[in-house]
């Protein structure tokens, strides 16, 4: 690991765990691969952070196919290199999800969220590691904000009661261009292949509205995230 990965991205991580408790000595850990950046990143950055901090942990990599078939071979490779289990799941769901009249997302994340702790219940683990960062929590706010009028936004660590599992998202505190830079970087391993439904959206137009407001405030993510963390009833009506 190159040393300058510490201010750049790890010592960010490290404080998410740490401010909010994410992870403890133990731990069996869930990650899920779309064989996107965002999800290749998390598993790169829990594995730096295992060897380079007091915490022992264990990872499980898992790619839950809908019927995309993404190549996720190279992706497998990484982890046999680093010795963590990974499991591929087929749930072929495509055509049920697009015959329905309700968004095809909504019903694909949601059939994918019980396989996800379908699985983490049989192998055993006690956490599910989400590759949600700051941008994501930024964008989700404004979404919030503008669509539906709340002040909202998905928490760092929650509790799936119905499941006994611990959802967490050690990646709150970085933004989404050091991920891409560094899975260019490092090379990461990307799945091949895409989802029909990746086109523009209301997500990616409070993407444009992001970056237009950062050419103005630059610091605005993390502004943003300082408000959310320091917010009180007393601050508002």
């Amino acid at each position: 690991m190159k040393k300058w990965y510490n201010k750049l991205f790890l010592n960010d991580i490290r404080k998410s765990v740490e401010n909010y408790n994410m992870i403890e000595n133990g731990d069996k850990i869930l990650v899920g691969l779309s064989g996107g950046k965002d999800s290749i990143f998390l598993l790169y950055s829990l594995i730096l952070l295992r060897k380079n901090s007091y915490l022992d942990f264990n990872i499980i990599g898992l790619h839950i196919d809908i019927g995309l078939k993404i190549d996720m071979e190279s992706t497998k490779y990484f982890l046999t290199e680093n010795n963590i289990p990974y499991i591929h799941e087929n749930i072929d769901i495509m055509d049920k999800i697009f015959e329905d009249d309700k968004s095809p997302c909504y019903l694909c994340s949601k059939m994918k969220r019980g396989a996800i702790a379908r699985i983490s219940k049989e192998v055993g683990t006690n956490k599910i590691a989400l590759g949600h960062h700051k941008t994501d929590l930024v964008i989700t706010f404004l979404l919030n904000l503008i669509y539906t009028g709340k002040l909202d936004t998905f928490k760092p660590i929650s509790y799936n009661k119905k499941h006994d599992l611990n959802l967490i998202r050690p990646l709150i505190y970085v933004e989404e261009d050091i991920i891409k830079k560094i899975v260019s970087d490092e090379n990461l391993p990307l799945g091949r292949g895409k989802c029909p439904q990746d086109k523009e959206n209301k997500r990616s137009e409070l993407d444009e509205l992001l970056k237009y407001i950062e050419n103005k405030y630059p610091d605005f993510q993390q502004k943003t995230i300082t408000a959310i963390e320091n917010f009180s009833d007393d601050n508002l009506w």
